[in-house]
């Protein structure tokens, strides 16, 4: 059962469509980059739910007390609608954190820089080859929660971090999320892709992916995609026909989730 938490509204900031909120609480968070939490709006659906809703964690976790969420404003979307209207000094209630998404490494790489719990697991520096981590759309907070995170920090020099959305979209501006990837990161590649829903979407994905792993030297040793589900589990098969280790761990949906029984 989930246990119910409360953190304090900071400060907020609105760029076009978006709100990024910054969050404190008073105990440390134990997150690790990459996760998410579960805000509770306290509204209810007209299904008679409650309106609750995941946001990925787009800070470091290097800071277990502060991070901050980007909400994209979402038309009708009574979470979102509730996000944007936040102001300094309120409270919001969540759960978490929850989520996988990361490389796993052994207890004896443990990564003890963070005191206060949660900093995650390190991955040896010795661990050979390139990592990808594949972002579409909204898909990108949890991309840089997780090359922010302290279990990546021996990778990062191999990592290539691509972020595809749809042009004209503006979730995110670019020196935004420049600003949240560390200078350590190997590689940054921003693009277009097709629509939601077009048929040529999923296939214009897997065919970069492709072309980025032919042209790795050494080949791709691990990947993390997050965004679009239908690109994430098409991507993921790829990974796994060729022969890279990857599971559904390896993935973070944020629309079109499979179903459970997939």
């Amino acid at each position: 059962m989930a246990i119910a938490r409360t953190a304090r509204v900071v400060a907020t900031e609105r760029t076009e469509a978006t709100c990024v909120v910054e969050l404190e609480t008073a105990e440390p968070l134990g997150f690790i980059g990459g996760q998410y939490i579960i805000v509770d709006s306290g509204l209810v659906l007209p299904s008679g739910k409650a309106a609750k809703r995941a946001y990925s964690i787009l800070t470091s976790d290097a800071d277990q007390r502060r991070f901050r969420l980007a909400v994209k404003q979402i038309p009708n979307g009574l979470v979102s609608g509730f996000m944007h209207q936040l102001a300094p000094g309120a409270s919001l209630a969540f759960s978490g954190p929850w989520g996988k998404l990361g490389p796993v490494a052994d207890a004896a790489t443990t990564d003890a820089a963070n005191t206060e719990g949660a900093a995650g697991t390190a991955i040896a520096a010795h661990d050979a080859g390139t990592t990808l981590v594949l972002a579409t759309d909204t898909g990108i907070s949890a991309a840089l929660g997780l090359v922010q995170a302290a279990r990546m920090r021996a990778l990062l020099p191999a990592t290539v971090l691509i972020w595809l959305q749809v042009d004209g979209e503006r979730f995110l501006p670019e020196a935004v999320v420049r600003a949240h990837i560390p200078a350590g990161c190997g590689a940054i590649r921003f693009a277009a892709l097709p629509p939601i829903g077009h048929p040529e979407r999923v296939p214009y994905v897997r065919a970069l992916v492709a072309e980025e792993m032919a042209r790795t030297p050494g080949g791709v040793a691990r990947g993390f995609i997050s965004g679009d589900g239908a690109v994430n589990y098409a991507v993921l098969d790829d990974l796994v026909a060729a022969g890279i280790p990857a599971t559904r761990d390896s993935v973070e949906s944020f629309f079109n989730m499979p179903k459970k029984s997939a």
